[in-house]
């Protein structure tokens, strides 16, 4: 029968299965905190301001890659006949779309430290005043990733592999191209995110001496906390998701240390919701309500006077005594 209009039941191979059960067990986990962390957002609206607009769409790219890697899953585990056409492009999306949001959350977290160094040296709120030019880069960010992708596969510079029972991938097809590649995928967004945390550090040593008012002194308190939880949040990011980013144009993503790459990076995306929870105060104030509201009402229900029901032979026994 022809490859091209032949059906095949897709399924996961004996090796993937062992490696995809841990990665099975973080997703299950991180999707349980990122929907207590959605529920926050519901039941507090207060948190969800403009200003919180790059951090909402880096939670986005949590959930797609959460979203991706369950209908995969489901896909592989089902016992239906896949025509050849249909796999190609699912297999297509796999790749694409996993390289894809990799590169989206380092646009996402350069755009963020961009809009504080710009808050923090001009001292007012860039989103509403800047919003047209936000929101270009808003689009520019989601769109630009992807065409560059569907450019690479056009052109013949990406291979798509596609083992049977693994992991799609797309791999340059040159250490020219492999280069370029993590230059404008990694390289340029993290240096110059690093470089906008610097130079805000910089500004605020600058303005250091500035004791006039309680203001002034608030406010630079202010600037400090926040370039301190984009530092320890950006570092976080680095050390869990950098493997997967870097070893994409090198290396197999079924392999043990493709495997390896995965679970840091998945566990990154459970320890996210976690992490602004805890380095931002209006998440933190969300959870304190949270709590103190369960353990209210949980205080509330042990206190409640339990009903004494009296069987009828009691309470016969009590007249005949009367």
């Amino acid at each position: 029968m022809n490859n091209e209009t032949s059906c095949k039941i897709i399924h996961w191979s004996h090796q993937t299965i062992g490696t995809i059960r841990p990665i099975l067990c973080i997703c299950l986990l991180a999707t349980v905190n990122h929907l207590i962390f959605q529920i926050q957002l519901k039941v507090f609206p207060t948190v969800q301001k403009r200003s919180m607009l790059w951090v909402y769409a880096y939670i986005v790219t949590d959930l797609l890659l959460l979203l991706r890697f369950f209908l995969l899953y489901i896909y592989r585990w089902w016992p239906r006949c896949i025509p050849h056409v249909v796999r190609m492009l699912i297999c297509y999306g796999e790749a694409v779309f996993d390289n894809y949001l990799n590169q989206l959350q380092c646009y996402i977290l350069l755009a963020l430290n961009i809009c504080r160094y710009l808050q923090i040296v001009h001292g007012h709120n860039v989103y509403a005043s800047n919003r047209l030019i936000i929101m270009i880069a808003y689009c520019l960010i989601y769109f630009l990733p992807f065409i560059s992708h569907i450019v690479m596969i056009v052109f013949g510079w990406t291979l798509l592999q596609n083992p049977p029972g693994g992991f799609c991938n797309l791999l340059p097809i040159s250490l020219v191209i492999c280069v370029v590649f993590l230059v404008f995928s990694y390289f340029i967004p993290v240096c110059l995110t690093l470089i906008f945390l610097l130079l805000s550090l910089h500004h605020i040593h600058q303005t250091d001496g500035i004791h006039a008012q309680e203001i002034v002194d608030a406010r630079q308190k202010y600037y400090r906390r926040l370039v301190l939880q984009s530092a320890i949040f950006y570092t976080i990011w680095l050390v869990l998701w950098s493997p997967n980013l870097l070893l994409f144009p090198f290396y197999c993503k079924n392999g043990r240390i493709g495997n390896l790459a995965k679970i840091l990076r998945y566990i990154n995306i459970t320890l996210d919701p976690i992490a602004i929870s805890a380095l931002d105060r209006r998440f933190l104030q969300t959870w304190q309500l949270t709590g103190n509201q369960c353990r209210r009402w949980l205080r509330r229900h042990q206190s409640s006077p339990v009903p004494v029901i009296l069987s009828t032979h009691t309470i016969e026994h009590s007249l005949t005594v009367n």
